[in-house]
This record gives structure tokens, sequence and C-alpha cells, in this order.
């Protein structure tokens, strides 16, 4: 018999303790915003009552934070850079209940392995502080140091020797924009402390200390646009719920704006997520997250803290009994919020114009010679408005237009072409104020508007936007958007204010956190602006467009379709309907939305007649 050769075992060895380090560094430091987050955490623990933080190449270069806490001894600063040391816990049965953010004692070793830290700390009362400064893990220099009472962490070339994770970072403007984001969410559930952050010598945010959470709140979440926070305060179950909501028209179609946290921990939990777009109900948008903050409190011995390196996640011993205490207490609120649907008031200057007339007019000074558009043209031309003044319509909002172009294909003076098979369907009516209702000659056609009219919006905005053709209407007066630091890193790529301008955008910065928007894309200009610009800039990466060029454009066009889209809802007159119909015929892959959704259900009149016992 054939001897079975074994392959050969690899040998065991212990790694050296700097390439431990620094694996153990990957799991708690994943970017300069890791390092802030950290440092922060230290700071709240040991007290403080302000932290300033400073930041320089997107926190590559050097990540400052300065806090007033009460400090450390030499011995205790020593400590603190060693693996596993920490004052938050002493047994197993410390791990529930904790009321501290650090604990695991490895924030600062981690951070010490990739970097030059230098780590300064004065108790209250002392004559001196104490000075340490490492590199890549190991001790450089100590002694003692004149300062203010506090604890100051200065870490300089983050990820110098491990040049692998380095080239993983994202340009500085993104990594400026995660740190803020970072400070954010530590600054939201401690309203008593003053946040200072300060990036490349600019205050980027300033958060003095407030007498009360929703203060805090209110004043963070201004810049990301909540013009009016509701407040939902409830208890149930031993579990406490308190949340600041914004209307759903604020909705956005990610939830970067959504804050969850846990005994003042920021989370990320989808079951959390489902529960409190649960609580707002049917005014929330499937796919939509509301901006919102927050806050649940359980018993210290029903949830977990220690499930995650980072810290993101916890576990509850009763989660059924936590998401339902969040979609009660919220729903609860919503049906009292004051929230008025106020429709935008918009005044236009010119008549629309394509995006070469206006590249012609800035090239020369003068406009071009106004031309009669036909054809294709005439078919993205807005036509008037459809919907009836029904039950969910505002004055002076309300759906988007339906154009009523010819058929595909068709030429002016010429007999239009055979309808289609959209076109030739005989409408019936509208139900549920969602769903058109046609008939064949053998089937009934069940048309959901929402999606139909997305598939319609769709293809003409990839349309224009290939052939250069697309239509803007300039604003008469501009309109002042908020926006956070990431999407505004994004926008000042070049590349991205370039993207948006060929979709019928045209922007202006006007400030550290403020867009003026001059012009919207003439499809769309019944549709808000500020929820459609927002959804549109957080489709873009960094380089200006979403990944994979057309496949990107494709998706960033699924979403201004769906604003312009007719909703659930609006009420459609025959002519309007007919006049989709049609034009559903002249699109490629009509019986689907661009998000996937069906647009049509048919059922054939035999099974009809076969199920009412006529066969």
């Amino acid at each position: 018999m054939e001897e079975r050769l074994l392959p050969q075992s690899p040998r065991i060895r212990v790694l050296p303790q700097a390439l431990a380090d620094q694996i153990a560094a990957g799991e708690v430091v994943e970017r300069p915003a890791s390092v802030v987050k950290e440092l922060v955490e230290n700071a709240i623990d040991a007290g403080a009552r302000r932290i300033d933080i400073e930041i320089e190449g997107g926190g590559r270069r050097l990540v400052r934070v300065v806090d007033d806490g009460g400090g450390m001894t030499a011995e205790e600063a020593r400590l603190a850079l060693l693996r596993h040391a920490t004052s938050k816990i002493k047994s197993a049965d410390d791990l529930w209940g904790l009321g501290t953010f650090g604990f695991r004692g490895e924030a600062l070793p981690s951070i010490a392995a990739v970097s030059r830290l230098a780590l300064r700390s004065k108790r209250p009362g002392a004559t001196a502080g104490s000075s340490l400064c490492y590199e890549a893990g190991s001790e450089t220099s100590g002694g003692e140091v004149g300062m203010a009472e506090g604890t100051q962490v200065e870490v300089r070339d983050l990820f110098w020797n491990t040049p692998a994770r380095l080239k993983f970072l994202k340009t500085e403007a993104t990594e400026a924009a995660n740190v803020a984001e970072a400070v954010l969410r530590l600054a939201l559930p401690n309203p008593s402390i003053h946040f200072r952050l300060r990036a490349g010598g600019r205050v980027t945010l300033d958060l003095p200390p407030h007498a009360a959470l929703g203060e805090r709140v209110r004043a963070a979440l201004a810049r990301r646009g909540a013009s009016l926070l509701h407040e939902a305060n409830g208890a149930e179950a031993g579990v406490a719920v308190v949340a600041f909501l914004a209307a759903p028209e604020e909705a956005a179609a990610t939830p970067r704006s959504t804050f969850l946290f846990v005994a003042k921990r920021f989370v990320r939990d989808r079951s959390l997520l489902h529960a409190l777009g649960m609580g707002y109900g049917e005014l929330l948008e499937k796919g939509r997250y509301p901006l919102a903050a927050l806050f649940v409190e359980v018993p210290g011995q029903e949830l977990d803290v220690n499930v995650h390196p980072q810290k993101l996640e916890v576990r509850f011993a009763r989660p059924q009994e936590v998401y339902g205490a969040v979609r009660h207490v919220v729903a609860a609120a919503v049906a009292r919020a004051p929230w008025l649907p106020a429709a935008p008031l918009r005044a236009y200057t010119l008549p629309p114009e394509s995006l070469d007339a206006a590249a012609s007019v800035a090239a020369d000074g003068h406009p071009p010679a106004r031309q009669e558009s036909g054809g294709w043209q005439q078919a993205l031309r807005p036509a008037r408005r459809v919907r009836s003044r029904g039950l969910g319509a505002e004055p002076g909002g309300g759906a988007p237009l339906l154009a009523e172009a010819p058929p595909e294909g068709s030429v002016p003076g010429e007999a239009p072409r055979a309808l289609g098979f959209f076109g030739s369907l005989a409408y019936v009516g509208q139900v549920r104020r969602t769903y058109l209702i046609c008939e064949s000659r053998d089937e009934l056609v069940i048309v959901d508007q929402h999606a139909a009219h997305e598939r319609i919006t769709f293809e003409r905005l990839r349309q224009a936007h290939r052939q250069r053709q697309v239509v803007r209407q300039r604003l008469l007066f501009p309109i002042p958007i908020e926006i956070d630091e990431r999407a505004m890193a994004i926008v000042r790529a070049r590349a991205a204010i370039e993207t948006l301008g060929a979709l019928g955008f045209e922007i202006e910065d006007f400030g550290p956190h403020t867009l003026l928007l001059r012009a919207v894309p003439d499809l769309l200009k019944q549709v808000d602006p500020k929820p459609l610009l927002l959804d549109v800039i957080a489709g873009l990466t960094e380089d200006g467009q979403s990944a994979g060029a057309e496949a990107g454009f494709d998706k960033v066009f699924a979403t201004m379709a769906c604003h312009g889209a007719l909703r659930a809802g609006d009420v459609v007159s025959p002519e309007a309907a007919r006049a989709l119909l049609v034009q559903l015929d002249g699109v490629d892959l009509r019986s689907h939305c661009p998000h996937g959704r069906p647009v049509l259900l048919r059922m054939p009149m035999a099974e009809i007649e076969q199920r009412l016992g006529r066969t």
C-alpha cells in the first residue's frame, strides 16, 4: 500500500511583541477618527469639562486632544501605556452596568504602536506634570513638565511604521470629515462638556456647554438641516427612551444622520434603526432614514457592551422589549408632532436652458439664438400639472409633472406610429391613489404609478446626460443648504462639482457647511431641492461620482427619478394616466423601476373568470 504523505505542519511560534502590538492595534485604530474617538472617550471618563481636539493632514500628521480632567501621576501614565491596564474594571462582574466609555485598557498602547505619541498629564494640586514619549510602542523619553491640570495627548505620523495601513486612508478632507463625525457622536450625549475641534487651523466644530440634552442635540444637528426637532420621551418595560425627531420630509437615503445611543454610547444596530422607522409608520417612505437622535437606557445588568472591538455594538438581554419601547414611544410622539408640510417657495428667472447653451453664454458673453426644440427634447420638457387638489395635496406643492409626449419615434407632421402595449391599454381608473387600472382584450393590467413614472423619469435623465442635453432651470433666489463635513468634503472635490453640474445642479461654496443652489434640473424643478441634492451628494464618492462610471451614474439617476416621480397618494387625471402609459412604451426595461420593483401586474381574463366561476 502506498504510504500516505501528510503535509508538514507549520511550526507554531510566538510573535514578536512589536508585531503583536501592531496586529492588536488594527482592532482599535482603523483611521484618525478612531484615534480621536478613543482619546476623547478617555477625557470624558476623566471628568473633563472642556475637550479641545486639533488635527492636521486629516489626522495623519497630527491628532492633539487636550482636556481639563483628573489627570494622572507619572506612574499611572506609564501604566496606561501597557496592555490591559485600566482603572475602569477590577473583576468580570464590573463588565455589567459600566458607566464609562473606555475599559479594555488597549487604546493608548494600540495608538502608540502605530504612531509617535507624546503624553503629558498633571493631577489637581500637583506641582508639575509628567511627560512620556513613545515611538512604535517603545518609550523614548520621559520626565517632568510644567502644564495646566489635565491631560494632553499628541499623536503624530499615524501608521508611519505600517505603510500597508496608511494606503487605505482616504483624502485629507474625507478623513477630517470622519473625525468631525466622531466628535459629534461623542458630543451629542454629553451636553455639559465643551467640545471644540480645529482642522488645519480652522474651527470646524464648537459646541459650548448646554443646560439640557435637547439644547445640545438641536445645536449640533442644526447643520444637518434640522429646522424643527420634536422631542419624544417615555419608558416601557424598564426601558427609558428619549428621541429628537425631524419631520419625515427631512429623511435621507442613508442612515448617516440617524444617531443611535445606548447608555450614551453611539451604536450601530439595525433592529433599533428599524424600530425607529416603525415609529414614524407610513409617514416615512421605505428606504428612507429619519434625521433623528435616539437615546436608550436599560438596566445595567441587561446590557452587554463587550461585544465589539470598537464598542460600536451592544447586546440586550430583552431585545424585543427594547425595540418595542422605542417603537411605541416614537409613534406616540410622531402622532403629536407639530410638523406642518410646507411647499418650498421658488421663483425662476429665464426659461430653462441646456448645459450646452449655458456653456456658450459663458464663452462669449451672449446668449445663443433661441431655437424651437422638438423630438426627444420635447419629451423632456415638463408639461402642465396633473395632480388635483385631493387628500394629501398641498397648495403650491404636490406631484411632479407628466409630459404629454408623442410616442417614441414620432415625427412632427407625420402620422404617429402604432401604439405599444401600454399605450393600447384602455384606462379604467385609479385605485387607492396608487394604482392605475387598465384592461386589454384578454387581461387586466394594474400599473404602479410611482414605479412607472420613476422608470420614465430615470430614462429621460440618463438619455439627456448621455447626450449632454440636460436642461436646467435657474432660480431667481439662490437656496442656502446646510450640509455636514463629509458631504462638503465630497462637494469640494473638483470632480464632484463637475458631476453635479452635468446633472443639472449649479452650486456655489458659500461657507464651511453651506452651499448655495442656483439652478436645478428642469425635469425636477417641482421637487423640493434640498433632500434631492443631499441624496445625490450621498450617492457620490470622494472622486465625484458613484463607483463604476455609467453604472454609478445610473444609481444617482435612480435617486433623482425617485424624487421626481409621482407618489402613492397623488391624484392622477385620466388624461395624465393615458400620457404616462404612452410614455412607458418609449423606455427600456419598462416592466421594472430602476430600483427593481415591478411596474405592472397582469391578470388574464380567463383566470378572473375561473375564480368567479364563469368557466
